[in-house]
């Protein structure tokens, strides 16, 4: 008996001793963090010249404007976008910020938003463009929001940054939505001829753009790319519309050219995304309300967290110079190896991380929209000038 307890004393001390052996081996490996590497110090440059750049335009800044844009008629769409944003500058990333009910103006309730969303709305439209009482009323009762929103097309170059956090507000797209179709109406209904519609379309479409171009949150650049096809979709129906009244109605120029490279890219997104990921890592604690096994948790796993490795990492796969594979489903010796060195960061990008080619493909899908949007307005014209040439050739082969 005496031998059996011996033995079972030696079991335990080695079922204790492998964990403990194991874990204090992994301490030993996670002692020091990478350097950064060429593309997260690029990246991080990159971040804090965007941070400076907006602290010095923070007048006159579309992007302020914009994120105040929902406020009610009498409120300043700029100083309260900028209270919005130098209150969300003093959250953590991970700080969830103090509930707070801010006003915001009724959109309007017209049949153009109802009709837009059918799937024949260029026939559903075109009836209400016909007669435009109803339309004339709702422009009339929202003229001063249709100036708000001349006067956001009217403001400087977008400049924002990546200092947002887990529960950051996007830009209040349905109010921006809502105002960008009064605008394009109006341009229909109270424009001096077919030239002023154009023109605002035209403006409008440059102004989403260039937003796009230099937005680097994810949400709110696929938010500039849904008021991007907001302009062709009702601008499509507007200048239909205006062609059954003036034939040499022209087509907006930047429905003409190839959507810009860095209108649909997501490299300034991707950067976002890995300053948001990085901050992530290096503020995460467990609180002081968390449980005592949710603290134990932490002291074991932070410190086999690298977060400069996890960024070096993250940095190369949002380049396409690494791929992050999926996190493993076994305990192989070829596994231990390779998750030695930063277990817990690996474990992050291998199940948190998506793909942006999904993303991408969304956002390539602008520029398709506006190509087959162009080859419908120009077919007919296209037909209509062969048919007068057949016509012609064919009085002219008729003998006398």
């Amino acid at each position: 008996m005496r031998y059996f307890f011996r033995a079972l004393k030696w079991i335990l001390l080695t079922l204790l001793l492998i964990p403990v052996g194991g874990y204090l081996i992994l301490l030993l490996v996670n002692l020091q963090d990478s350097e950064p590497s060429a593309q997260a110090s690029a990246y991080l440059e990159q971040v804090n010249a965007e941070e400076t750049a907006l602290s010095q335009h923070l007048e006159n800044n579309p992007y302020l404007y914009a994120f105040g844009f929902d406020v009610p008629k009498d409120d300043d769409p700029m100083a309260v976008g900028l209270k919005r944003y130098q209150a969300l500058k003093q959250l953590g990333v991970l700080e969830r910020p103090k509930k707070t009910v801010d006003e915001k103006f009724e959109r309007p309730e017209w049949p153009i938003t109802t009709c837009l969303k059918q799937e024949g709305y260029l026939d559903d439209c075109a009836a209400l463009l016909a007669e435009t009482e109803t339309l004339r009323a709702t422009l009339n009762d929202y003229t001063w929001l249709v100036e708000r929103y001349r006067t956001l097309l009217s403001l400087g170059h977008w400049q924002d940054d990546t200092l947002f956090n887990m529960y950051s507000d996007l830009l209040p797209i349905q109010h921006l939505i809502a105002a960008q179709q009064l605008y394009l109406v109006d341009a229909y209904i109270n424009g001096t001829d077919s030239t002023s519609l154009i023109t605002a379309i035209d403006k409008d479409m440059q102004f989403w753009q260039q937003a796009a171009e230099r937005i680097n949150m994810l949400g709110n650049k696929f938010l500039a790319i849904s008021a991007l096809k907001q302009n062709m979709k009702l601008g499509e129906l507007l200048v239909s519309q205006m062609r059954t009244e003036d034939k040499d109605t022209s087509l907006p120029s930047l429905w003409l050219a190839p959507t810009a490279g860095d209108v649909l890219s997501l490299e300034r997104a991707k950067r976002g995304e890995w300053h948001f990921l990085t901050k992530m890592t290096q503020s995460y604690e467990a609180g002081e309300d968390a449980s005592i096994t949710a603290k134990v948790t932490e002291a074991l796993l932070m410190p086999l967290l690298q977060q400069q490795d996890t960024a070096n990492r993250y940095a190369n796969f949002l380049t396409g110079e690494a791929d992050i594979k999926p996190c493993p489903d076994d305990l192989s010796l070829s596994t231990l190896k390779e998750y030695a060195y930063n277990p817990m960061g690996k474990f992050i990008l291998c199940s948190g991380i998506s793909s942006f080619e999904s993303y991408q493909a969304t956002a390539n899908k602008v520029e398709s929209l506006r190509a087959e949007l162009v080859t419908r307005l120009t077919t007919p014209a296209i037909s209509a000038e062969m048919k007068t040439k057949a016509s012609e050739e064919a009085r002219d082969n008729s003998p006398e």
